[in-house]
Formats: C-alpha cells, structure tokens, sequence
C-alpha cells in the first residue's frame, strides 16, 4: 500500500454512508473538509475502525472528526475530459472530535445565570476577589 501516515482534524461534509467490501467487512466512507476558506482541503475517507462504525450514527455533516491513517494523492479524468487530483485517507483510526457540538458535558459542571458554567468545586469568575490571581498558587517545586 502506497502513502503517507498522517494525521488531521476537520468537519465532515455530509453524513458518513456505512459500506460493505468485497470481502464482506464493513466500513464508513465519508469526506473531511481540513482547513478554512481558500486553504481548504477535502480528503475521502475509508474507515475501518469498528468503534466508529458502531456510533456511525453520530457522523454526521459538520461533525468534527480526528482522523489517522495512509493518505494518498489520487489522479483521475473527470467526466468532462479534464484532469483531476483529490486526497484519499485509508484510516485505522478515527474519533469524533471532543469540542463544539460533540464536547462532552462534565458532570460537575454547575450553570450559572447568565449562561456561564464553573466546576462545583470552584468559585465562579465574578466571585474570584479583586487582586487574586489563579497564578498566586505555591509552585509544586
């Protein structure tokens, strides 16, 4: 197998589709925007990590995923007669991403009016004394 390992963050551009290979094993096939704007780049994605495929439910357009595995350029002529490039990615592992809309809520977290959050085990911000610092603490060392 020809490419190169990397690694790469983005959002995914529609739905992953569950597919089932010629040898009968299933797989995910989705596309991840990495980058914004005019820096963008898509990147197919052939994944084959059973943890995603069990929650394949959850990939879904602008989900944010983490992705590992071979990534390649691949060569083609279009429909049209022009040619075309795109980057393919064979992962072996791949996970939804723990911040925005999937972020995990933490149990000790408390809501405060006004819409902020704190740790029930810390003060909120507006309760913090004028002067303090969270840097004032004793170093470990």
């Amino acid at each position: 197998m020809s490419g190169i390992e990397s690694a790469f963050f983005g959002s995914l551009a529609d739905d992953a589709q569950s597919k089932v290979s010629k040898a009968g094993k299933t797989y995910l096939r989705f596309r991840v925007r990495v980058g914004e704007g005019e820096y963008a780049q898509w990147v197919g994605v052939m994944c084959f990590d059973p943890s995603v495929i069990a929650i394949a439910d959850k990939m879904m357009k602008g989900a944010r995923v983490y992705c590992e595995g071979r990534i390649e350029l691949d060569e083609w002529t279009g429909s049209d007669g022009t040619k075309r490039s795109g980057l393919s990615c064979m992962s072996f592992h791949t996970r939804l991403a723990q911040i925005g809309r999937q972020k995990v809520k933490r149990e000790d977290s408390v809501s405060v009016a006004g819409g902020s959050a704190y740790s029930a085990n810390k003060r909120p911000r507006s309760q913090v004394q004028a002067g303090s610092s969270r840097l004032d603490d004793s170093l470990p060392f």
